[in-house]
């Protein structure tokens, strides 16, 4: 079943462009659309292309009264997967592995205002688009990065049996790799589409772990001190390369290196241990490190890095569920309050995260991939028990879905 709900995403853009005659005029000018209709003047059954970015929200609908956190009946219970373009239900199709579309939320992907999914059962893999199917082929993957580049679907996969991975164009392989361990997902950067993995090498009595970036056609290795005890990530943002690792020489790490040279984002303080996790997160002209430290006490405590150094540290009860940049540079966060369990929204009031909403424990925030921040504004799709909530920084609407909601995306 499809619904419709008028997400507050779609009201401040109607209110700030002021277009309210066609929504194929959001975000253009009224001298802009008035001058195409005059120059090239169009019948009643053409339709004008399409430019205005949609909000498109995904989401898994199980029947009203099944209670799918406990999802008894996982295997037969008749649910659906929803696609949801600025407020109205506009793909509905059923899920399950009879199907072969899966309710994970790591398994469903929003490109180009389809909605993608990706099954598999072991033995073989299937690519779906809005419920039909598009791509299959033997052995099982763990997608880890999709996009479409030119028309075509480029996926990115890690090898459920053993290492190695795969490189995928239209489900055909462009590299497959029998060894090496992903660093991350798969993006673009510039006209590149870019990845990184690890290998581990024999050299004689000695292993030796090796990292690679791949770019376009070429694989350039990756410098890491060799006392480096983890690294976190390797990531290339306005053609340079950055990587984040924890060294054994610098104990409070972690270090942030780039191809002009690295340098430590370590502080002292009294109860950290060592960094656990360190990502980069792309930010417009500037690059942010997210992540963790463990404490001596067995507590953990999130923190945010730009390159000059640390801006943002929690406090040990908030859990910070992830972090979100945009290319205007504005920053964003979800988490919850570990002794309460609510919800917590951190907005980007000029570049910084201090604006805080507590939302309490009524929804619940299933998927970091059901939030994000785009033109200063934070999306967030929480799920409650027989009805969810889109926030646009912090101001709810209703979903009636009774189900979570796994991916949102601006495009």
């Amino acid at each position: 079943m499809c619904h419709r709900f008028i997400p507050l995403a779609a009201v401040f853009l109607l209110t700030a462009c002021s277009l309210l005659e066609h929504p194929d005029t959001l975000g253009r000018s009224r001298s802009e659309t008035m001058g195409e209709v005059i120059r090239n003047p169009k019948s009643d059954s053409e339709e004008a292309p399409d430019t205005a970015a949609h909000l498109y929200l995904a989401a898994v609908e199980y029947p009203k009264d099944y209670d799918w956190v406990r999802d008894t009946a996982h295997t037969s219970v008749d649910a659906r997967l929803l696609l949801f373009r600025d407020g109205e239900c506009t793909v509905s199709f059923p899920a399950g592995d009879a199907w072969r579309v899966s309710t994970d939320p790591d398994t469903h992907w929003i490109l180009d205002g389809h909605l993608y999914t990706v099954f598999s059962d072991g033995a073989e893999t299937w690519i779906l688009r809005d419920g039909k199917p598009l791509h299959h082929y033997a052995g099982a993957e763990d997608i880890k990065g999709m996009l479409i580049r030119d028309g075509m679907l480029w996926t990115l996969a890690q090898k459920r049996s053993g290492s190695g991975f795969t490189l995928r164009c239209d489900a055909t392989a462009v590299k497959d790799n029998a060894q090496g361990t992903l660093i991350g997902s798969l993006y673009a950067d510039g006209e590149d589409l870019c990845f990184a993995f690890g290998l581990t090498v024999k050299a004689g009595n000695y292993t030796i772990r090796k990292y690679f970036l791949s770019s376009g056609d070429q694989e350039k290795e990756v410098s890491i001190p060799s006392d480096a005890t983890a690294v976190f990530d390797i990531r290339r943002v306005g053609g340079i390369t950055y990587a984040t690792y924890r060294q054994g020489s610098i104990p409070l790490g972690p270090v942030l290196s780039s191809d002009g040279g690295s340098r430590s984002l370590a502080f002292n303080m009294s109860g950290f241990q060592s960094p656990d996790w360190c990502e980069i997160i792309p930010g417009g002209d500037a690059i942010l490190v997210k992540g963790w430290y463990n404490c001596t006490n067995g507590s953990r405590r999130y923190i945010l890095w730009d390159r000059s150094g640390m801006r943002w540290l929690y406090n040990t009860y908030i859990v910070i569920r992830d972090f979100y940049a945009d290319g205007e540079g504005n920053i964003a966060a979800v988490g919850y309050d570990d002794r309460t369990g609510n919800t917590l929204l951190f907005l980007p009031p000029g570049g910084g995260i201090s604006a805080l909403y507590d939302l309490g424990k009524r929804y619940r925030f299933v998927s970091p991939r059901a939030a994000l921040l785009y033109g200063g504004q934070l999306y967030v799709g929480l799920t409650g028990e027989g009805e969810d909530m889109l926030y646009v920084n912090g101001q709810g609407t209703p979903v009636a879905v009774n189900g979570p909601l796994t991916v949102l995306a601006y495009q």
